[in-house]
Formats: structure tokens, sequence, C-alpha cells
């Protein structure tokens, strides 16, 4: 009990104790990807609550079976003996086949890096929309996997962790199937009740505004400022993955603000899809503020940047229906902001720089806001009068 106490009273050892509880989790990538891309793989791992306890990188393209090639698996397999990780977590998605063989190979669970943000969604997720949608999301991962699950059971071979049996996993297959029929349908059902809100919303005459941009950017942070709200924020990635509405005033227009979860650098066509309605929030928005953190290097501002252009250009968003907002001003030295502005300049027309935390910059971020939006509304009133 002495010695008890005193580990407790030294913060170091209190910190130590509490990561020694987490999850340790080994990183592979295979392919040659830059420092930040690396160190952002680190944060999302963190995020799900791993310990990080080694990445290994092997500079070529993914092997078609074992994701790593032979030697580099060897290498893995001594790193797993010396330091027992409680999971193995890949930067690429994996197909089924390399799931399986990693899994057989190496004797302990695995995941890609798809999963792991599903997983960080789960745990953050607090509408029963986002629930299901997460839900959904895992399942049509799953299928491939069980498939070839079942496949393997048919050849008679041991298939590891889903060592079952051939009747559990395919009963398990069907469940997955009409689980998935029954998520569908409950969606459908939420996805028209929100398209109504929005018609109702558009109805009342009030601009539609959709905070969106790169993951850790700061929009909940501004968000919060702009409603008075103390939503939560925790500089992690995904702390946001509910979308937010509230009706914010302008500086004399009133608008429906709403908060939407993070963009991120090669992520599946299929998380983006199933989060429908945060995408539609988008969409549907009149005036899309784009949070861009100037804090960062050039390097990496320039990917975040052209990372989240490319989703707009995915979604056929216009560039004059977004606004870029630079955040954080506060935190940046001032040595690169020039070449920062003149690459925002070379895809959009203006800018607003802030700090949300600070509060610096936020009057004419609000004015920048009227001037875009006033011209909608006089449009939508004429449209009205017409009929």
């Amino acid at each position: 009990m002495v010695v008890v106490a005193i580990v407790l009273n030294n913060e170091s050892s209190q910190n130590a104790l509490v990561s020694s509880n987490r999850a340790r989790a080994l990183l592979l990538i295979a392919d040659d990807v830059g420092e930040n891309r690396i160190r952002e793989f680190q944060l999302l791992s963190e995020a799900g609550g791993y310990e990080v306890i080694n990445t290994v990188i092997q500079r070529r393209r993914p092997d078609t079976r074992y994701y790593l090639g032979i030697g580099k698996l060897s290498e893995v397999e001594s790193l797993i003996d010396s330091f027992k990780p409680d999971v193995v977590i890949t930067y690429h998605q994996l197909n089924p086949i390399q799931y399986v063989n990693l899994e057989r190979r190496l004797r302990t669970r695995v995941m890609d890096r798809v999963l792991l943000i599903l997983e960080i969604f789960g745990r953050r997720a607090g509408s029963k929309e986002a629930k299901l949608q997460i839900e959904l999301t895992r399942l049509r991962l799953e299928i491939p996997r069980v498939r070839e699950f079942i496949r393997l059971a048919k050849m008679g071979e041991q298939i590891g962790f889903y060592g079952g049996g051939e009747y559990a996993i395919e009963a398990y297959y069907r469940y997955m199937m009409r689980r998935i029929a029954h998520i569908r349908r409950e969606l459908n059902a939420i996805k028209r009740r929100r398209e109504s809100l929005v018609i109702r919303r558009k109805d009342y005459g009030l601009p539609q505004v959709a905070l969106t941009g790169y993951t850790s950017a700061g929009k909940t942070t501004l968000f919060n400022r702009l409603t008075k709200e103390n939503k939560y924020v925790d500089g992690k990635p995904f702390a946001t993955l509910d979308t937010y509405s509230r009706l914010v005033n302008f500086n004399g227009v009133n608008a429906i603000l709403t908060d939407t979860i993070g963009f991120i650098d090669d992520i599946p066509p299929l998380l983006i899809e199933s989060f429908y309605a945060t995408i539609a929030e988008v969409l549907n928005a009149d005036l899309i503020l784009f949070m861009l953190d100037v804090s960062d290097d050039y390097q990496e501002f320039s990917r975040k940047f052209v990372s989240s252009a490319k989703i707009f250009n995915d979604l056929g968003i216009s560039r004059t229906s977004v606004l870029p907002i630079l955040n954080k001003i506060d935190l940046t030295n001032g040595i690169d902001i020039t070449d920062k502005l003149n690459l925002v300049e070379s895809e959009f027309s203006n800018y607003v720089i802030i700090s949300a935390k600070a509060g610096i910059g936020i009057d004419d971020l609000k004015n920048a806001i009227r001037s875009r939006l006033e011209p909608l509304i006089i449009s939508k009133k004429r449209e009205g009068s017409k009929e």
C-alpha cells in the first residue's frame, strides 16, 4: 500500500501507469509516404486509444499477399515476439486475402487504417444516425473478409480467429446481410426527415452556412465562439462526428451555421459515402467556410489544402460558394505566410485570417459572411415575390 501511494504521487509514474493500461499497437506502412502522413497515422492511432510502440515502414508498394514483403514481415515477427503488441495496424486498407494471411502469419489481431478510423468514430459518435452509419460501414467492410473465411472453411483450412466452423461463419454472414438491409431502411428514413428539415429552413428564408475543412483545423472552436456553445474540443482527429446546427447572427444577417466532420487524406470512398448526412449539409449550404490551419509548415499546409480541394471537386462544389478561413494566425511565426496566401489565392478569390481561440479577426469574418449572404437573401426575396 505504501509503495502504491508513492507511485501515484509521482506525476511521471502516474502518466506511465495510464499509458501501460492502453492497448499497444505496431504500425505498418508499405509505401513511400511523407513524414507528415506518418505522423498523422500515429496521431490517429493515439486518438483511437492505442500506445504506438513502433512504426515499420517498407518503401515500396504493398505486397499482394501479406501487405509487406517476406523479409520485412520477418522483422515484424521479431518485433511482435519482443514487444507483444495487442494489435497490428496497417496504413492502407487491406483486401480479404492480405487480412487473412497477416492474421494467420502474425498470430495477433490485425486491422487497417479504415477500421481504426471507424473505431474512433464509434467511440465519439453521439447520435443514432452516426452510430448506424458507422455500423453499416463496418459491416460492408467485413463482408468480403467473411466471404474469404467461408472459402477457406470450405477448403477445410483452419482460419484462426474465425475458427468456429463453416456453419457459424455462414450464419454470421446471413445475419450481416439482414442487418445491413435493416440499417439502410432506418438511414433512409432519417435522411428523408433531414431533407424535410432543410426544406423547412429554406422556406423560412434562412441561409445555410457549413463549417468544413481538414480535421483538427479548429472548426468546432470557431463554431463555439460564433454560437456561444461549448461543444467538445480536444485537438485530436475527428473530435466532431455529429453535425450541429445553430442560428447565428452575422452582423445583421441571420443564418443557420452547421459544424461538420473533418476531411482527412487517403480516406476511402466507402467512409465518405457512409457519412452522407454530413456531406449533405455541405452540398445544401449556401456558403461553405473552409477552415485551414495556417500555423502548419508550408508542406503540411499545402498537403491539407490540396486534399481538401480535391474533396470539393469530387463533391462538385463550386469555388464561388467557398470562403477559406485561415485559422490559428496567433500560432504562426509569419515566415512562410506569403507562400500560404499565394496558394490559397491560386484557387479562391478572397479569404479571411483569424484565430478562433484568441478571437482575432472574428468581426472581419462575420462581415465577410454577411457580404456573401446578403446577395443570396435579396435574390431569394425577388424569386419569392415573382411567385
